[in-house]
């Protein structure tokens, strides 16, 4: 097994075999990967079986931290891990990880994070590398738990599990002539966003208007921008999502004052569900993670939001390697 760092001529090599992988998604593509290039020193990996075939990828950066040099699979992406390929057995993930102990070892990396790509993303079952992180003596650093929607859940089973004044909520604000529009543009619903995280919270969203727009121009089909509009034409509540091959997922959810108090996001979201369903190639709408800022507790209201829709627990794991 050859491991080879990440350069800029392979990534056509890179991408290509990305998306034919069995649990890549757009975001390991160097196209989304490299946007933040100048926050993130890149040490991706590839990793060739001995007949010259690339059998995985590792996304990654590395940064050094009091002395200390680590590689983390990737602070950048929201999680990460060995990209496979279908013909990746075992054996050859139990190699991969062992290799990368020896390489990181010769780089002299003191620490190895590594991030778990969450099993709802797997087109096939890719769960190899969470036994050679067993086997190979790491801990779990960091547990966050996620909410999903099964959306191949039959009919009456998926209305029943949403909560009840949901559901009347977005029958009340459609009869009022409130519109749903898929795709919209991206700085309709920017001001909601930015002046709800900065009341709330105190901070900024993580792309600024500029970089989301970047991103996509670059994925168009993977990037898309949804809001409610009110009977004057107004945005009163928002989210971007991001479309995998088989999930849906919530980047980013906000809305305004009185988006909040006509529970207009919840007409959206749940509008959203029932759209997404009638399309065979989705499984899944994540709604992302929960947690309070300490990455430990959960945050009570909005777990309790989100399972209003019948969304169920999914786990995003990061493990740590001390060499």
């Amino acid at each position: 097994m050859q491991i080879v760092r990440y350069s800029k001529e392979k990534s056509s090599e890179w991408d290509d075999f990305v998306k034919a992988s069995r649990n890549g998604t757009f975001l390991f593509l160097r196209g989304y990967m490299d946007y933040h290039s100048d926050r993130f020193e890149d040490h991706s990996l590839m990793y060739y079986n001995d007949k010259g075939k690339l059998l995985a990828v590792l996304p990654s950066n590395e940064r050094t931290t009091d002395g200390k040099k680590a590689l983390f699979s990737h602070q950048g992406l929201t999680y990460g891990g060995f990209v496979l390929s279908l013909s990746a057995k075992s054996a050859d993930v139990l190699e991969i990880f062992s290799v990368t102990k020896d390489y990181l070892k010769a780089h002299e990396f003191s620490e190895f994070h590594y991030k778990q790509i969450p099993i709802p993303y797997h087109k096939h079952p890719s769960q190899e590398d969470e036994y050679a992180l067993w086997t190979n003596g790491t801990e779990l650093e960091c547990c966050k738990l996620g909410t999903a929607v099964s959306l191949k859940t039959a009919p009456k089973e998926f209305l029943r599990m949403v909560r009840a004044t949901k559901k009347t909520d977005r029958n009340r604000l459609l009869r009022m002539g409130y519109t749903i529009e898929i795709d919209a543009e991206l700085e309709d619903f920017w001001p909601v966003l930015t002046g709800n995280l900065m009341k709330s919270f105190g901070v900024l969203p993580v792309h600024t208007l500029d970089e989301i727009q970047l991103l996509k121009e670059r994925f168009p089909e993977n990037i898309v921008c949804c809001v409610i509009r009110n009977t004057e034409g107004v945005v009163e509540a928002g989210t971007v999502l991001y479309l995998m091959d088989n999930v849906v997922h919530t980047q980013y959810i906000s809305a305004s004052e009185t988006g909040k108090n006509t529970n207009a996001l919840d007409c959206l979201l749940l509008s959203l569900l029932l759209h997404y369903r009638e399309q065979e190639k989705y499984s899944f709408f994540d709604f992302g993670t929960s947690m309070d800022d300490d990455n430990v507790h959960l945050k009570p209201g909005l777990i309790a939001q989100k399972e209003g829709f019948g969304g169920r627990g999914i786990v995003y794991k990061q493990f740590i390697l001390r060499l």
